[in-house]
């Protein structure tokens, strides 16, 4: 398919990054006026013998959809939407479930509510303007500032070029918790390898003296937002503070490339707490989801038949 830089609102919709996280598998439902793509919605579909899906590919925030700007009065505006919103659901194959999260800049969610979708608010955090450093320092909280203070004393921040460092501290962090990583070493690979050729990532480690890897962390951007996508930590030095200083220089980089920092979120207490220390705000996006009664009843049993072979 043809590499489309606009029309999309993030860059998780740009098609070089879903041909590395849903090859083959996705589409794009696409409405044009005067041979001009005026909105469009990409989607990945998923099928085997029984069941076919359209759900989020892994490591992919949003999938939204992107219309084109209607610069006329209110109502108008909503009318247009609602029209083109039910067009482009027209393209999308029906399909046994149906989950897809959109970006925080879509709003208008009334006319998939009445088309039978189950709407879910989800939060992300984020730093909505980059442009005054000193502003962004001011507002990282107490705890923020002594561990980054705390860890410049003991690391230092390089830019890492071998990806396998990463795969490895994820290994060690889901270890800890009795876990296999859920992350396909060869999926980082490929991102890492798509987003060098776009120049749309950075991956940075906390490095000591003694060559030991606190934390390390990648981060994704186009020229909107800044996006922390994986981060992993050493637990022998998970005190250190690496991760906050990390997270710090990444801003201040994000800082000359985008207009905005997204935490990507948690809806876990913990993670969301850490998040907030950085003065960052909560945004709500929207998770829009359908499915046939098999499919709900077996996505209802699914966790217990997990939790009785002892998967993890």
């Amino acid at each position: 398919m043809e590499e489309v830089t606009l029309n999309a609102n993030t860059v998780f919709e740009q098609p070089w990054w879903l041909d590395v996280v849903a090859k083959g598998e996705w589409a794009v439902a696409t409405i044009e006026e005067n041979d001009k793509v005026i909105a469009r919605w990409p989607y990945v579909l998923k099928k085997n013998l029984f069941f076919s899906q359209i759900k989020m590919p892994k490591l992919t925030q949003t999938l939204g959809i992107w219309i084109k700007p209607n610069k006329g009065k209110a109502n108008e505006d909503l009318s247009f939407q609602k029209d083109i919103i039910e067009k482009l659901l027209a393209k999308i194959p029906s399909t046994s479930s149906f989950l897809i999260t959109l970006d925080s800049g879509f709003k208008y969610f009334l006319p998939l509510s009445w088309k039978g979708f189950t709407i879910k608010p989800m939060i992300t955090y984020k730093i909505t303007d980059l442009t005054n450093l000193d502003d962004i320092y001011s507002n990282f909280n107490k705890t923020a500032k002594k561990n980054i203070n705390s860890s410049k004393n003991k690391v230092t921040i390089k830019e890492e070029t071998d990806i396998q460092v990463l795969v490895d501290m994820l290994d060690k962090t889901f270890k800890l918790q009795k876990r296999k990583s859920p992350i396909d070493p060869k999926l980082i690979s490929e991102i890492d390898k798509a987003c060098k050729k776009h120049n749309a990532g950075k991956f940075l480690t906390a490095i000591d003296n003694q060559g030991n890897i606190h934390a390390c962390s990648y981060f994704i951007y186009d020229q909107n937002t800044f996006y922390y996508l994986l981060s992993a930590s050493n637990p022998e030095y998970r005190t250190s503070g690496a991760q906050s200083l990390i997270l710090w220089e990444a801003i201040k980089f994000a800082a000359g490339v985008s207009k905005e920092f997204d935490f990507e979120g948690s809806m876990i207490e913990g993670i969301e707490k850490f998040f907030r220390q950085f003065g960052a705000r909560p945004v709500v996006y929207y998770q829009i989801s359908k499915s046939n009664l098999v499919f709900e009843i077996l996505e209802l049993i699914k966790p217990r038949i997990k939790k009785m072979i002892g998967y993890k």
